[in-house]
This record gives C-alpha cells, sequence and structure tokens, in this order.
C-alpha cells in the first residue's frame, strides 16, 4: 500500500507541474465552459490510459530498442504543440487590434475539445518522458500484479479528478473576469510557451540522432 501511495503522490505532483497539459486547462476554464473544458481534460484523461496501456506492454524497453521511434513521437508532438502556440500567439496579437470574445482564434470548435486534450497529453514531452522513465520502473515485470492493476485502474482516474477540480478553481468568476481583463496577454505568454515546449522537444529529438 506505501508503494501504491507514493507513486499516485508522484503523479500527483507530475501532473500539476507546468507543463502544457496544466497551461491548456487553465487558460481553457477561465476562458471558455466548464463543459468544454470538461471534455479537454476526458481527453487527457485517455491520453492517460493510452500511456499506461503502452507501460505495461513494455513501451519503454520499444523505445530503447528503436529509439527512432522516440524520435518520430517528439517531432510529431513538437509539432502539434507549436501548431497550437502559434493559434494563441496569432490570437493574442489580433485581440490588442480588434474587439473579440474569449474564445476568439484560439479555442477549436467544441466538437475537437475532446481532441484538443487528447492530442496535448499524448505530445507532452513531460508525459513520454513520465511513463517511460519513472512510471515504467514502478510498473516493471518485478511489481506485483495487484500493484499493477490497482495503479491502471487509479492513475487515470486521479488524473480525472485532479484536474476536475483545478478545472473548479481556475474558472471561478474571479478568475474569469480578471482573464477577461488580460486575456490578450495571457494568450501571448500561453503561445510563446507553447513554441518554447515544441522547440524543446525537438531539440531533445535531434540529440538523439
Amino acid at each position: 500500500m506505501s508503494l501504491l501511495l507514493t507513486i499516485s503522490m508522484l503523479h500527483f505532483v507530475a501532473q500539476l507541474s507546468p507543463g502544457p497539459v496544466v497551461l491548456s486547462i487553465a487558460k481553457r476554464a477561465a476562458s471558455t465552459t466548464r463543459r468544454n473544458t470538461l471534455q479537454i481534460i476526458t481527453g487527457i484523461s485517455v491520453g492517460i490510459i493510452v500511456w499506461v496501456v503502452l507501460t505495461l506492454a513494455g513501451f519503454s524497453a520499444l523505445l530503447q530498442q528503436w529509439p527512432w521511434i522516440q524520435q518520430i513521437l517528439m517531432l510529431l508532438g513538437g509539432f502539434f504543440l507549436a501548431k497550437m502556440g502559434w493559434a494563441m500567439l496569432k490570437g493574442g496579437l489580433s485581440s490588442f487590434q480588434q474587439s473579440a470574445n474569449l474564445d476568439t482564434g484560439t479555442v477549436p470548435q467544441a466538437k475537437n475539445y475532446f481532441l484538443l486534450g487528447l492530442f496535448t497529453n499524448l505530445s507532452n514531452p513531460k508525459t513520454l518522458i513520465y511513463f517511460s522513465s519513472v512510471f515504467s520502473l514502478a510498473l516493471s515485470s518485478s511489481a506485483d500484479v495487484s500493484l499493477k492493476t490497482q495503479l491502471a485502474v487509479l492513475i487515470p482516474i486521479q488524473t480525472f479528478l485532479t484536474f476536475v477540480l483545478f478545472m473548479l478553481i481556475m474558472s471561478m468568476p474571479k478568475i474569469k473576469a480578471l482573464y477577461q481583463r488580460s486575456g490578450s496577454y495571457i494568450d501571448i505568454i500561453s503561445g510563446a510557451l507553447f513554441l518554447i515546449f515544441a522547440l524543446w522537444l525537438w531539440w531533445d529529438a535531434l540529440q538523439l540522432l
């Protein structure tokens, strides 16, 4: 039980550390409806399930044997993050020149919110590194079968509930009002950070050559 609690706490810290996923939830929670943000969180949680399944299937060993797979994933992930970052940056800059609502130019159609959360999680370099190293050690072949089962169920549920709580905080009226006053600046900063994440991911991919 202590090992399960330790891994759970480790995952809690990892999922709330600054990165594309946390930034995406914070921005959408403050700028759009909770229903839309909940779709993003659901997509992120499904992405966590994908990572857990791949880890249980020996994904980290596959990456070690064929590192070019990781390179491709990192390059594709960087492209997705760069695309999101450019959209945010462009939307933030354009809001200086015209009156815009909260979702102008930075948020896709509602039907795409789930996929947005899913792809943000799957392209997140922090998630790739986390699940291919630390988490895979916890789910090694020597780990108890019951522990693997408990983690496979607990981690996605914990991810969903933690991000829902984070969404409720970020969607409070005072925070949403702050976003309305400073939305363009937040979009510009968020866009720049996403572009930095993309460049960092591409640089790491090149280091694997």
